[in-house]
């Protein structure tokens, strides 16, 4: 056996003068060293490990420490009756959004997609506010809106006064009466039976209810905005001049007189004094 393979150790006690020699297997002397360096590279993982969780550690706090200054900031500037109000404003103004989507529905106006359906859409983004942003002034700047936008659209004609089947449309057609020639026709023919409900298109004043020509037993509604309108050929009117009427409330009922060729209900709509497609005015785009 080769002595290159061993490696020799003397031990010498102090006391006794005492020498001891041993012969080690060189591999077991390179094993020792291998040993060290996986211990003082295990030792320096474990500090690097230790330092790195106690940066994380006091991010944490600091992070918290941060959000909890927020918090407090927060409720200093919004007592309890401030965050009352503010929640009461916005419901108030979420329902009124509801009554719009309601009246819209009832004057048979197709709309844009309701909040409903945008709630189950994930693909949203924009530009966001913290809270801490929020305020009483964008609250009741905002429930004001909303209750104006709904007067406005109550003011503005919308829908139809009847819902029956179309028989002349609004612009140039044949002459009903001779069957000769053309004419232009200022409104919508809405063909029921006589004695069907007529209903407003808008809030207004009734500035007409009489018979009126060719148009028989006629009633004119004014209202905001330059809006009015015109219902004829009914065979009753249930409103009298300077009475104030909401949408949806029954003004008359069809009927076939005046210049007719059976029973309907001739509406028109007048901006400014231009009479105007009411086709215009059945949805929101």
């Amino acid at each position: 056996m080769s002595n290159s393979n061993y490696s020799t150790v003397i031990i010498t006690d102090k006391n006794s003068h005492e020498t001891k020699v041993y012969s080690i297997k060189q591999k077991h002397i390179e094993n020792i060293i291998l040993y060290k360096r996986i211990l003082l590279f295990s030792t320096i993982c474990v500090v690097i490990l230790l330092a790195g969780l106690s940066s994380y550690i006091g991010y944490v706090y600091y992070q918290k420490r941060d959000l909890r200054n927020k918090i407090l900031n927060l409720q200093s500037k919004l007592d309890d009756k401030q965050l009352d109000y503010l929640i009461n404003n916005l419901s108030e103004a979420g329902e009124t959004l509801e009554l719009i989507e309601k009246y819209l529905k009832e004057r048979e106006v197709k709309t844009l997609s309701s909040s409903k359906d945008l709630d189950s859409n994930n693909d949203v983004g924009g530009e966001y506010y913290a809270v801490n942003d929020m305020n009483v002034d964008v609250v009741n700047s905002e429930k004001e809106r909303i209750e104006n936008l709904l007067k406005n659209i109550q003011s503005i004609p919308m829908g139809l006064p009847h819902i029956g089947r179309l028989s002349s449309d609004f612009g140039v057609r044949g002459n009903p009466m001779s069957g000769r020639g053309s004419e232009f026709h200022p409104g919508l023919d809405l063909a029921g039976k006589i004695g069907d409900p007529i209903k407003v298109t808008a809030n207004g004043i009734i500035t007409y209810a009489s018979v009126r020509g060719g148009y028989g037993n006629c009633i004119i509604v004014k209202h905001s905005h330059g809006y009015e309108t015109l219902y004829g050929h009914l065979s009753e009117i249930n409103v009298k001049v300077g009475q104030k009427v909401k949408s949806g409330d029954i003004i008359g009922k069809l009927g076939n007189t005046g210049r007719s060729t059976g029973p309907h209900v001739h509406y028109e709509i007048i901006h400014n004094n231009i009479k105007v497609n009411p086709k215009n005015f059945l949805q929101i785009k």
